[in-house]
Parts: C-alpha cells; structure tokens; sequence
C-alpha cells in the first residue's frame, strides 16, 4: 500500500473532457461588449478600408462579444471556415 498525502499532480496535458457538458454546448466567459461599427463617414487622408469590400457591414442594433472558452478544446478546430451557426443563451449565476 503507497499513501502520498500532498504529491504535486502529474506532469503532462490534461486532455480530459469533462462529462458535464453536452454535445455542441460550451460555456464562455463575456470580456467585453461594445456596438458594432459604423459604416457611414469618410476614411482620413491617405486612409484605405482595412475590412476589404466583400465584408457585410454589421448591422446598426447589433454588439460585438469578446468571449473566452476555458475548455478550448471543445471549440471546432474549423470554426473560422464560416460552416457553424453559432446561438447564445444566457443563464443567470
């Protein structure tokens, strides 16, 4: 019999996902929240759009969301290739 009382965890990744969450759901962390941008006004002298011509531009009631998902894990590693819709739920603490 081997009783350790205090021994630091095990050195390596810790890849296990936990049970708890269901599949396709994933809890975030709000960082910060701001109105979407304007497209009206004209660009300063020598100034050129960044955000390029085929960009929808953001619709004038929406917000932008800053996000953090502490199980990075869970995200699809494609999430950029525009192939997930993506819904919010917000639930109290």
């Amino acid at each position: 019999m081997e009783i350790i009382i205090g021994a630091p965890s095990k050195i390596g990744g810790t890849t296990i996902r936990s049970g708890c969450h269901r599949a396709g759901h994933v809890e975030a962390r709000l960082l910060n929240s701001r109105p979407s941008r304007k497209r009206y006004g004209h660009l300063p002298n020598g100034g050129k759009d960044r955000r390029g011509e085929k960009n929808i531009p953001d619709p004038s009631s929406g917000r932008v969301l800053t996000l953090l998902v502490p199980e990075g894990y869970e995200i699809p590693a494609d999430l950029d290739s525009g192939k997930y819709r993506l819904f919010l739920r917000f639930a109290p603490r």
